[in-house]
């Protein structure tokens, strides 16, 4: 049986935060903030749409990226949890991450495939997120 050695994009994403984040990378408004939202984006667009991606990434801008060295993995664990590759014993997110992702999902939902939607929404009702 042959394996590969290449990175799904969600750990190449993860990957590249975690790089930011341990050479404490401050985040600066333009290009840099351009770029690692394309990189969100192309994980999250094709899942949620860009309404959605713009969302989620604009609540992480806005809840983690002013700290002295933004929590550039948040932004990677809110991209894997939406598609499907969230790891809870390694990856954290907050009470208030998962009440955003369901806020997101409630405003997309009709751009999102339904077998999608109830997948995700069937991960928060789990975690006790979803009433």
């Amino acid at each position: 049986m042959l394996y590969s050695n290449a990175m799904r994009p969600v750990e190449h994403f993860l990957s590249e935060l975690n790089k930011r984040f341990q050479n404490h990378e401050l985040l600066e408004e333009g290009l840099e903030t351009d770029r690692l939202f394309i990189s969100f984006s192309s994980l999250v667009t094709p899942v949620l749409g860009l309404q959605g991606s713009e969302e989620l990434f604009k609540y992480w801008k806005d809840t983690y990226a002013h700290q002295m060295v933004p929590d550039y993995l948040k932004l990677g664990f809110l991209a894997a949890f939406i598609v499907h590759e969230f790891d809870e014993t390694t990856m954290d997110l907050a009470r208030e991450d998962y009440e955003e992702l369901r806020e997101t999902l409630a405003s997309v939902a009709e751009d999102v495939h339904i077998d999608t939607l109830t997948q995700l929404m069937s991960e928060l009702v789990s975690r006790g997120y979803l009433d």
